[in-house]
């Protein structure tokens, strides 16, 4: 009977789950197919949202006044000077920061130019850049060096990888001139889009047909859903088949619940056949003569394991005072003490706190203080770092080689460095940790082309040596001017002996030389001289330092005294982040060839302007007595300003435009008076002038007679 009833009960129980499943597969798949549909919508907006912020870039370019200067520089192939590069550089600036959360960088390609236009300023190619031979505009995955085959070029600018965009650059949305390329931060994009999708799905996104790029598995999963959005783009979702109890939490609770209602009738049944049947009742009772002996065996059981759950209880408990004891590091990178500390304001009563008898085991510690540098490949410099997810990689990098004897903690210093702070007990060397939270927290933010870089201060043993630590640590990292970035730099490794820089006899008039003669060739090479003698001396970075200095204030003279140009105008900045010696004087190197080809481009100009106030000049004496003639006439027949006119008049002349004008034009009528074969009104308007009231005012004015009284009054 008690069988029969279980059966019953578990027909009825698979009856009812198989029709609750049926109809929550259904409603799953359609919901499934609803899910995937809105994750694609999600991503081709994302998608779209990148590509119009791309395309509105270019066409902001396009439209833009500022940039007319750099069409005409392409036209008439004359270089920009310094101050018109800074126009353009700060107008592309200007444009990219409207979209830089999801833009990386602008970059403008002129034909037949070797130099390209970005936010950061030109940048010099191989070689002109030339008609390239796909069509635009074009998405594509890569970067601008491999994009237009660009070989033996080292600056990083075109080897960054990321999402481009390739369209025309036109003047005023006609003549194409050149390309314009966006660099779309495909990390950014990527993570985007990777919130939107589960872990159990990867999707494929296509532009024109070819693979831009996957997240997710998307080989071992099945196409799932394909669908074509607008700008060319197509998305196939590849998803796991739908796993019906997998996250279905109601209807896992419904044959939960309806298994425990069985569950219940199954033991009310059982119940009721106890009374009836009491085989185990018998069974029960022929063991209960073994109580006694039993319950006493537990009994002594237990105690003992009592006694070894207390003596276990005294173990941890001393573990973790001591464990206490050495995490009270903590202090000393905590955001206040730390900084108090480094920066010198805590005093001995602050410091006599951490040296207190409560923290005995810490009276000594040793420690050693290390910065973490975080730069962006190629140009240093940070634009966004976040600092929780720094600390997640500091927490890995704690958690990895934290114990006992060794504990680890950080402070951030600002955006770009944090100081790690390494306690310990025993007494001896702890690069290897140092080598590994390097290669750790380096292969963390690879992704990113973040470039990590430490320097690691000796082994210190009292508090109130922290603030000369982080100076330690802050001079090792100074290694960079010697060996670039991302590597661990120890300070005992840079305690070498000053040695003085070297300049070369005569640097500044071989410079002068250089600029006057517009010797290029001249300049790579007197520079190249200087970083590579001062590279095989071997110096620490104070010497670097001093070079640099020296170098930049002795550059400068030169260059104003040769150029007579305003630093303004010049526009070349000091280097003062962290940056390694070669790439300081590529830099410089640069910035001089810049000012060549200002003085090249100003000589030019000299000639062409004297060839123009020739011909203006000419002009004007051909045609005063036109009455069209005006400023804004010769201003737009001649592509000048009025202000250039003006200045040009009062220089061969010293007299204004207008003066000249009239001045001209009463000698020319006292001419025709002096032969009497035409009448005054005739005269008046021969000369230029279509009023008459005019012409007389103007005549008195300079001769000091009306028109019909000249000639008598000269008798």
């Amino acid at each position: 009977m008690f069988f029969s009833y279980i059966v019953i009960v578990i027909v009825s129980m698979t009856l009812f789950s198989a029709s609750l499943i049926y109809q929550s597969n259904r409603i799953a798949e359609n919901q499934s197919a609803w899910e995937h549909d809105l994750i694609l919508r999600e991503v081709s907006d994302a998608m779209n949202e990148v590509y119009n912020d791309a395309k509105d870039t270019v066409r902001d370019l396009t439209y833009s006044t500022t940039m007319k200067s750099l069409y005409m520089s392409s036209r008439l192939d004359a270089p920009l000077d310094t101050y018109e590069d800074y126009e353009v550089q700060k107008e592309i600036k200007n444009l990219w920061a409207i979209r830089a959360d999801s833009i990386y960088s602008t970059t403008i390609f002129l034909y037949g130019s070797p130099r390209a236009w970005s936010a950061g300023g030109p940048i010099y190619m191989d070689r002109p850049f030339e008609k390239q031979d796909f069509s635009v505009p074009v998405f594509q995955r890569g970067s601008i060096a491999d994009s237009i085959n660009l070989e033996n070029n080292q600056r990083y600018y075109f080897s960054k990888e990321g999402l481009l965009y390739w369209d025309s650059y036109t003047y005023r949305a006609g003549t194409e001139v050149g390309l314009c390329c966006v660099l779309v931060d495909y990390q950014k994009t990527y993570n985007q889009i990777a919130k939107i999708l589960d872990e159990n799905q990867g999707i494929r996104v296509l532009y024109q047909g070819q693979e831009i790029f996957t997240i997710g598995n998307v080989t071992d999963l099945p196409l799932a859903f394909t669908q074509t959005g607008s700008n060319d783009f197509t998305y196939e979702l590849y998803a796991a088949k739908y796993t019906l109890l997998k996250g279905n939490t109601i209807l896992i609770s419904m044959l939960t619940v309806f298994a425990m209602v069985s569950a219940v009738f199954i033991w009310l049944g059982y119940w009721e056949s106890k009374r009836y049947y009491k085989p185990i009742d018998y069974l029960g009772r022929m063991v209960n003569s073994e109580k006694k002996t039993e319950d006493a065996e537990v009994e002594i059981a237990s105690n003992e394991m009592d006694s070894i759950i207390n003596g276990i209880e005294s173990l941890i408990g001393e573990k973790n005072s001591y464990r206490e004891k050495m995490l009270t590091i903590t202090p000393y990178a905590g955001v206040g003490m730390f900084q108090a500390i480094v920066s010198g304001q805590a005093g001995e009563e602050k410091l006599s706190v951490l040296s207190d008898e409560e923290y005995l085991d810490l009276k000594y510690p040793y420690y050693i203080v290390s910065i973490v540098n975080f730069a962006c490949e190629g140009s240093g410099s940070i634009k966004e770092l976040d600092q929780k997810e720094l600390s997640e990689v500091f927490e890995q990098a704690a958690a990895t080689w934290s114990n006992e004897d060794i504990h680890i903690s950080w402070y951030f210093r600002d955006k770009a460095n944090a100081y790690l702070v390494l306690s310990f007990v025993e007494k001896k060397d702890r690069d290897d940790i140092f080598i590994g939270i390097h290669k750790l927290i380096q292969s963390s933010l690879e992704k990113k082309h973040i470039l990590v870089t430490m320097g690691v201060d000796v082994r210190r043993e009292d508090i109130s040596e922290l603030k000369l630590a982080c100076e330690g640590a802050s001079r090792a990292l100074e290694g960079i001017f010697h060996d670039g970035r991302g590597e661990v730099f120890f300070a005992d490794e840079f305690q070498r002996q000053n040695v003085e820089y070297y300049l070369p006899t005569g640097f500044k008039e071989k410079l002068r030389a250089c600029l006057e003669n517009k010797d290029k060739i001249g300049i790579h090479e007197l520079l190249f001289d200087i970083y590579k003698t001062n590279m095989d001396m071997d110096a620490n970075a104070e010497v670097y330092k001093s070079l640099t200095e020296d170098f930049y204030l002795t550059m400068m003279k030169t260059v104003r005294k040769v150029s007579g140009l305003t630093t303004v105008h010049l526009n070349i900045r000091r280097v003062d982040e962290v940056m390694s010696l070669q790439d300081i004087f590529d830099y410089y190197d640069a910035a001089l060839i810049s000012i060549i080809d200002l003085l090249e481009k100003n000589e030019r100009s000299k000639n062409e302007e004297s060839r123009l106030d020739d011909e203006i000049i000419k002009y004007v004496e051909e045609n005063y007595c036109d009455p069209a003639i005006s400023l804004q006439q010769l201003s737009d027949q001649y592509n000048v300003s009025n202000k250039y006119l003006l200045l040009l008049f009062k220089q061969r002349y010293n007299t204004t435009y207008l003066q000249y004008i009239q001045s001209k034009r009463i000698e020319k009528a006292v001419e025709y008076l002096e032969k009497g074969e035409l009448p005054i009104s005739e005269i008046g308007a021969k000369v230029g002038y279509e009023n008459q009231l005019t012409f007389r005012r103007n005549f008195k004015a300079q001769t000091g007679y009306n028109p019909s009284e000249y000639v008598a009054g000269k008798k």
